[in-house]
């Protein structure tokens, strides 16, 4: 059972890639980042990986996460000639936090980012991970015409969703949207133990992950890291920004899946994910005309995207324009 108290702590590590950061060792490159303002006056930090040249692909981050998660894939990214952009949600790293935003406000802030990034009229991919999945099918609802295609990686369901099991995150989100005040003190109490003694602290939510993510992460020094950095670049500005997007994921999306119109949507997930039961993925499935379900049994929550990378980018390389699922 999750007590109030783990629930919080764990709940900064909902979905946590292993990510790359200034303050990573020396031996892991930088990036390319920066913020694009957006018509709402909010400025939206970002950072690129991959391939400058290629065909753009954003990539929206886990709930928490920031521009820094995907940096993990980068050799992915270069071999597959994908120009990969990480955009960051309002009040998570080096974005502008924004009251009373909502999940279907993203679309149009995508499409900024694609002007201000050389792509105005061009056609471009998207890909949600965990708590980035709403954001990602947000983008199928209201600029379909503008998507190559979508990959919903380790996707968190729409809460309750019919015939999915909860996962080991969901009392933490539900405690978000009871009690957003006692939760946002108790992200900022997790937010300075993880200040003080970030390696205990990433042991004692490491305890939330499948064995696969432990072994992924716990294993390399490296990864260790990089996970610390992305929790404290997510909480950069305190834990206003990251209650505000678990509250979001756990609330009413503002759109049904079944409603959505057809596109070319792929979806991968691992048969080990404990934050994200399997069960959410054959939701997605049975919610999304002509998608495509991927499975590997072996694979927890952190390490289907690493693992599967290069078949997951594979997908955008092989789509020059707008393709539609005929579903």
């Amino acid at each position: 059972m999750i007590t109030r108290r783990s629930a919080l702590i764990a709940g900064l590590a909902l979905a946590p890639a292993a990510a790359l950061s200034r303050r990573a060792i020396a031996s892991i490159p930088t990036f390319p980042q920066g913020r694009i303002r957006v018509p709402s006056g909010c400025r939206l930090g970002y950072a690129e990986y991959g391939d400058p040249a290629g065909p753009l692909v954003f990539y929206f981050h886990g709930t928490p996460g920031s521009r820094l998660d995907v940096g993990v894939v980068n050799d992915e990214a270069v071999a597959a000639g994908i120009r990969l952009v990480a955009l960051e949600r309002p009040g998570i790293g080096l974005s502008d936090y924004k009251s009373g935003r909502r999940i279907l406000d993203w679309p149009a802030d995508v499409e900024c980012a694609a002007a201000a990034l050389g792509y105005p009229d061009a056609s471009f991919g998207v890909i949600g991970l965990s708590g980035g999945a709403p954001y990602a099918l947000s983008c199928v609802g209201r600029i379909p015409h503008r998507l190559t295609h979508v990959a919903i990686v380790s996707g968190h369901s729409p809460m309750n969703a019919s015939g999915t099991h909860r996962g080991n995150q969901d009392k933490l989100i539900e405690l978000v949207i009871r009690r957003p005040r006692i939760t946002t003190l108790g992200f900022n109490v997790a937010i300075r133990q993880l200040h003080r003694n970030p390696q205990r602290f990433l042991r004692s939510v490491s305890n939330s992950w499948s064995e696969a993510d432990r072994q992924m992460v716990m294993c390399r020094a490296d990864y260790r890291q990089a996970v610390i950095d992305t929790l404290n670049e997510a909480t950069r500005c305190g834990a206003t920004g990251v209650a505000t997007d678990v509250r979001l994921l756990g609330s009413n999306w503002g759109f049904c899946l079944n409603e959505l119109p057809p596109a070319s949507i792929s979806i991968w997930h691992g048969g080990c994910d404990p934050i994200a039961p399997v069960s959410m993925a054959h939701y997605f499935h049975r919610q999304l005309a002509g998608s495509e379900l991927i499975i590997d049994p072996r694979a927890g929550h952190l390490t289907m995207i690493k693992w599967h990378a290069a078949a997951i980018l594979a997908r955008f390389s092989a789509s020059a324009a707008p393709v539609l699922a005929t579903g």
